[in-house]
Parts: structure tokens; C-alpha cells; sequence
């Protein structure tokens, strides 16, 4: 029989699809939920991308902590300011901000002044340096240097060399005083042989008057850049210190250290600038020489064996090209004589003063010596040398501040419009505008914001951690629970384990975050110890982390593995193989593809987590490879800052969608490498 395709009256069948209203329905449906999951990634980063770049363009006012120090009126267009380090990023800014104003920078002068105390030789040494040995010391050439002892003609003839004619200026006199703990009842004076011997050849105290403890005596002295030890030196052992240095004396730059040192020690002696001792009168006692104990008498007389010149050195060159030098060095002279008493040292005699001004009105090109008004001097002031000396020239410049030097800015008004120019009262704040970069926001350890340090390492590392420490925990268990539901539990056990394990993914991760808290950061404490891990830490946060994704790796492993063949089973049992030898060698590889992703995705999952590395793991960026330590990561922070008092376009505002754009982009390029992997190590069967 024949049966016939064609209608009776021959004409064509009708294949084409009816209309259904409900299959229209759902296609409808879910087009439209791919738009709107495709809008939606759209919109989240456009959304990030906005506002990340925002975070790097736009003006962010930080406030300096230095006020205007006089009232502006309209027409103001030069003020002083608290000196600071924080100037350094506000003349960096170009503009800045008072009140509401903003404001060009035309001119700021950083007036402050540096003292570095390295020793009178030290001085000398980076006053004479060439640049690139000053480059390889850290250090700027001094301007300026304070010394307890002339220049040598060594010396000088390195300067020379560097174009460089050191002038001395005669600022006082100091007496080297010779002490010993305020605990030493025996020694009150010493003749000067006894000093020679007592630096020199002699160990005990009973060796130099038997009367005296046999205990070994400690020598305490300056460095060997000191001009205190190189006068000590010349004085004592006519240039030649190696005696005394045999010896394995106590040595340090800073005067402070070494009258600390001979206190705590009965049996110590030792020497340095006689305000250093009125500065420590309490703890120590000083002793005669041969009688003669220092004074502003036996100092003027030279009946004091231990007197000596002290002086502040520059060159005419340095002076003439940067006048705030020549005005220190005239405001040095011209009250030095007021406070050096005070500080502890003794005045120089008239015709030492009167020399010292000579030599400045012949370097200046002066005709006299003029009155100088530091609120008028601009430019930074270097000094370095003498421990000894230090004290004294502190104690000027403290004066030179107080009279008016301080940083000075020069400013075009009104830098956003001429409306916005207006008076401000003395001790507004000044703001900068602080943009960060790209690479200080990958390379900077710090995340402050509110001072304007905007490195993400911090946060990126403790995310790092806490997702590491979870894997490690969450792969071997969820792997082996994998393998275990696929290949070794009966089909009753499997249905009944699979829903229980899958009940952790269901669980709210703020009770996972409790969990972290209340139950593994106690556990890890009792372990360790309290003193080693921190009531917050990365890593109970990582391996509570890891609990919670265990069941996405075991879910999503376990249908890897029961997606490989029966046959490819019975094959290896065919050829011998034991269940276990089959599950490693033929089951894990086959499914491998499918392991690694979920591997991924777990991973990106972690990487996501908030709220139990926000109660468990810190609330501070922190930048540590500790696991016992707090810190913050990128999620945590975000939850912490945007749960606060944020102001719009604020600096904190704006980071939060820099961290999460960062945060974002490697959770896409973990998914990203997740899609290689499965078609790289997918089987086909």
C-alpha cells in the first residue's frame, strides 16, 4: 500500500510553526532577562568606572593640620604658615584651598631649619662632599656647619675642591667637661697626668690611687667624627688616640646617649660639651682638673685646661646665593650673646665677636652688619656638625621662628573665579589638592586616606591571604567529599549526604562571621597562644572562608566526576585496576576540567566574601604576612567605609569604587581563566 505525503486534493502540507502565546511568553521572558543581566554588568561598570576615575581626576582637598597665620583680607596675596611635613605635599598640589577659596600657588618657601648633628667632622665632610657623594650619603649639602674645633687644612682642601672656602665665625666658648655617675662617691678631681693615664694605659681605678675600687674603669666617648673628641684628643694625647681607643670604649654621636651611659655605670668616666652636663646635672658629677673646675672665670682665663673655641662655619659663595644664610649667620651674631649663658656655655670675648662680624661683612659684600627681620627671610636653612654646638644653634633658630621665619606661600587669588575671593581669619586650615596615581595606588603599602596614602597593597594582600588560607582548606575536603559521593557512597548515603553537606551554602554568612569570632579565633588562640594570634586575624577568617565554600567545591566537583563514562570505570577494572587506583589515575583526570573550575569559582567566591572577613578578620588595612595579624581586606573595607558617615565626593567615597573595580577585575579575570581552563582540559567522550 502507498501511503501519500499530500493532502486529497494534492495540495502541500503546512509545516510551518503555529503561534503558541505561552512558548511567545517565555521567549519574551528570558530575552528580556539576558538585557537586563547584560545592562545590569553594563551599568555596574560604568557605574565603577565612573567614579574610579573620579577617584584619580578629581580635586580632593586634604587638610594640611597647617593654619594661615594672620587674618586675609581681599587683598592678600602672601601669608605664613605652621611649618610642617605635610608643606611638601601642599607645594607638590599647585593649588590649595582656604575655606572655600581656592587658590594658585605663584611661590611657597618652605622656611624651616634642618640641623643634622653628625660630629664636627661630619660637618666638614658634607660641606666638602661632590654631589654624587652627597647622592650616595642621602643627605643635602649643608649650608651651614656648627663646630666645636677649627677647620683642618685637609679639610679645607677638599672644600676646595668643590669650589668651596669655608669662613669661620666665633660664636662662644665651651668648657670640655670630665664626669662620672652621680653613684661614684671616691673620684672628685683629677690632675692632668691622671687624665692622660686614666684614657690612656690604666684598667682599674685602684691602678691609678690605691684608695680607689679595684674595678675596671669604662671609658664613654664621642664618635670619631666628633669635634669633642678631636679637641680631647689633640689636648690630652697630642693628636694621637690610639691608646684610648684600645681601650673598647662606649661611642656614640648623640651627647644624651653618652651621659646616659656613664650614669647607670659607677665605675664610668667620661667626657663631652659642658652644657650636656648642666643638662644632666642630677645623674652625674663633674671633677676638677688639677684643682680648677670649669667656669665662666677660669674659661676667660685659660686657667681651665679643657677650654676651647666654638664656631658656626659657611662660605661667602653659599651666602651670597642663598641670602637666608647670611641673614641667619647676622642674626646668629647679633644674639648669640643673649641665650649661649643659658644654654650652657660661655660667651666669647668682644674682639671674637667683633671678628666674626668682620668676616660676615666681608663675605656678604656688606657694608655693615644690619639688623635682619626673619619674617621677611625666605628660603630653607641646612645645618649639620657638632653635638656641642647643636644645643646653641637650636636655641637661635628656635628664636629666628619665633620672630617670623616660617613657610611663606605667594598665591594668585581666586583661582575658581573671581567671586569666590573673600577674607579669612588666622587659623583656617589650609587644604591641598591631592591627586592619587595609578602606580602609588599599586606600589604604595599604606592605605590612610585621610592623609592621602592610597595604596591598595595592604587591602589586596589580606584578601590574597584569606582566600589562600581558604582554598587550603576548602580543596582537599571538598575534593575528597567529591570523590567519596561519586565513586564510594551507595546511592541511599549519597542521597542523604549530599543534601546535608549542600546546607552549608544555605547557611548567612554573618553566622559563618560569628562563627570565625566566637568559635576559631578562641580555638587558634588556645593552640598558639594570646600573645601570638589576635582576637582578629586573616586566618580564622580563611578557614571559616573555606567551610563555606566546601560545598561549592564538592557540588560542582562531584558532577564533574559522575559526568565521566561508566565504561571508561569498567575498562580500568577490566584491566586489573583496584577502585582507588581508578579513581586516581582514569575518574580525577577525565573530570579535571570540571575540578579546576569549580576550583576557580570557589576561588572568586572567596575573593568576594564580606561579611565574615569584616567580623573576623579586622577593620584597618595592614600590610603583613602574618596570619595571627588583623587586617583588612578589599571587601571588609568597602563593607566598613560605606556603612559610615561618608560625604559625597569624598576621598573615601571615591575609593571604595577604585578597590571595588580593582576587586571586580580579578574576579572577571579569575572567570575569565576558569572559561580557558574547562576548554583546555575538556574530554569529549
Amino acid at each position: 500500500m502507498t501511503h501519500h505525503l499530500a493532502q486529497s486534493d494534492n495540495r502541500p502540507l503546512n509545516l510551518k510553526r503555529k503561534f503558541k502565546l505561552h512558548e511567545a511568553a517565555i521567549r519574551a521572558g528570558l530575552f528580556a532577562c539576558g538585557l537586563l543581566s547584560i545592562f545590569t554588568t553594563l551599568g555596574i561598570i560604568l557605574v565603577l568606572g565612573n567614579e574610579s576615575i573620579a577617584f584619580f581626576t578629581r580635586d580632593q582637598w586634604v587638610n594640611s593640620n597647617r593654619p594661615i597665620l594672620s587674618a586675609m583680607d581681599e587683598r592678600t596675596t602672601a601669608f605664613t604658615v605652621k611649618p610642617g611635613k605635610a608643606l611638601e605635599a601642599v607645594q607638590a598640589s599647585g593649588l590649595i584651598r582656604v575655606g572655600q577659596e581656592v587658590m594658585e600657588v605663584l611661590d611657597f618657601q618652605n622656611n624651616q631649619i634642618d640641623i643634622d648633628v653628625v660630629g664636627s667632622g661630619g660637618g666638614f665632610k658634607h660641606l666638602c662632599a661632590s654631589d654624587v657623594d652627597l647622592a650616595e650619603l642621602g643627605v643635602k649639602r649643608p649650608l651651614l656647619v656648627h663646630a666645636s674645633r677649627p677647620v683642618t687644612q685637609s679639610e679645607i682642601e677638599r672644600c676646595r675642591a668643590q669650589g668651596i672656602s669655608p669662613i669661620a665665625f666665633r660664636v662662644g666658648v665651651d668648657a670640655l667637661a670630665i664626669t662620672v655617675s652621680a653613684d661614684n662617691d671616691f673620684a672628685n678631681e683629677l690632675s692632668f697626668a691622671e687624665l692622660r693615664q686614666i684614657f690612656g694605659e690604666v684598667d682599674l681605678w685602684s691602678d691609678l690611687r690605691p684608695d680607689w675600687p679595684r674595678e675596671p674603669i669604662q671609658l664613654v666617648i664621642p664618635e670619631r667624627d666628633s669635634g669633642t673628641l678631636d679637641f680631647f684628643v689633640d689636648a690630652v694625647f697630642a693628636g694621637d688616640a690610639s691608646a684610648m681607643l684600645a681601650r673598647s670604649p662606649i661611642m656614640s654621636e648623640n651627647d644624651n646617649q653618652l651621659a646616659g651611659s656613664i650614669h647607670r655605670n659607677p665605675y664610668s668616666i667620661g667626657f663631652f660639651g659642658y652644657a650636656y652636663y648642666l643638662a644632666h646635672a642630677d645623674d652625674l658629677h663633674i671633677l676638677a682638673l688639677d684643682g680648677v673646675a670649669p667656669s665662666e672665670r677660669t674659661v676667660e682665663d685659660g686657667s681651665y685646661a679643657l677650654s676651647r673655641p666654638l664656631f658656626i662655619y659657611s662660605d661667602a659663595g653659599i651666602m651670597r646665593a642663598q641670602p637666608q644664610v647670611k641673614d641667619f649667620i647676622s642674626f646668629y651674631l647679633a644674639n648669640v650673646n643673649d641665650v649661649i649663658v643659658d644654654v650652657g656655655y660661655f660667651q666669647a670675648s668682644s674682639e671674637a665677636l667683633a671678628k666674626a662680624r668682620n668676616q660676615w661683612i666681608r663675605a656678604a659684600g656688606a657694608a655693615e652688619l644690619p639688623p635682619v627681620n626673619p619674617a621677611e627671610v625666605s628660603g630653607a636653612l641646612i645645618a649639620a656638625g657638632s653635638s656641642t654646638v647643636f644645643p646653641l644653634t637650636e636655641r637661635i633658630g628656635e628664636m629666628f621662628v619665633a620672630d617670623g621665619y616660617l613657610p611663606r606661600f605667594e598665591v594668585r587669588r581666586g583661582a575658581r573665579g573671581e567671586n569666590t575671593i573673600a577674607p579669612h581669619k588666622a587659623g583656617v586650615a589650609v587644604e591641598y589638592n591631592d591627586r592619587p596615581t595609578l602606580l602609588e595606588f599599586f606600589t604604595n603599602t599604606s592605605w590612610i586616606p585621610a592623609i592621602g596614602e592610597f595604596g591598595v597593597i595592604p587591602l589586596i594582600n589580606a584578601t590574597l591571604m584569606t582566600s589562600t588560607i581558604a582554598m587550603l582548606v576548602a580543596l582537599p575536603l571538598g575534593i575528597g567529599a567529591a570523590v567519596y559521593l561519586s565513586e564510594y557512597a551507595s546511592p541511599r548515603v549519597r542521597s542523604a549526604l549530599k543534601p546535608v553537606l549542600e546546607i552549608l551554602a544555605g547557611i548567612p554568612t554573618v553566622v559563618y562571621g560569628y562563627f570565625a569570632l566566637t568559635f576559631m579565633t578562641p580555638l587558634l588562640r588556645g593552640i598558639f597562644g594570646v600573645e601570638v594570634v589576635n582576637i582578629y586575624n586573616t586566618g580564622s577568617a580563611g578557614i571559616v572562608v573555606g567551610i563555606l565554600i566546601i560545598p561549592l567545591i564538592s557540588s560542582m566537583s562531584e558532577d564533574a566526576l559522575q559526568a565521566v563514562p561508566t565504561a571508561l570505570r569498567e575498562a580500568s577494572y577490566g584491566l586489573g585496576a583496584t577502585k582507588l587506583e581508578t579513581v586516581t589515575n582514569v575518574v580525577i583526570p577525565a573530570a579535571l576540567s570540571g575540578i579546576l573550575a569549580a576550583f576557580i569559582v570557589a576561588a572568586s567566591r572567596a575573593i568576594g566574601e564580606t561579611m565574615i572577613v569584616a567580623i573576623a578578620a579586622g577593620a584597618g588595612p595592614n600590610f603583613s604576612f602574618n596570619p595571627f595579624d588583623s587586617a583588612e581586606t578589599m571587601t571588609g573595607h568597602i563593607a566598613r567605609i560605606s556603612g559610615g558617615d561618608l560625604s559625597y565626593d569624598s576621598i573615601d567615597y571615591n575609593s571604595i569604587f577604585a578597590i571595588g573595580l580593582t576587586l571586580f577585575l580579578m574576579t572577571f579575570i579569575l572567570n575569565a581563566l576558569s572559561r580557558v581552563i574547562i576548554s583546555r582540559f575538556r574530554e569529549a567522550y
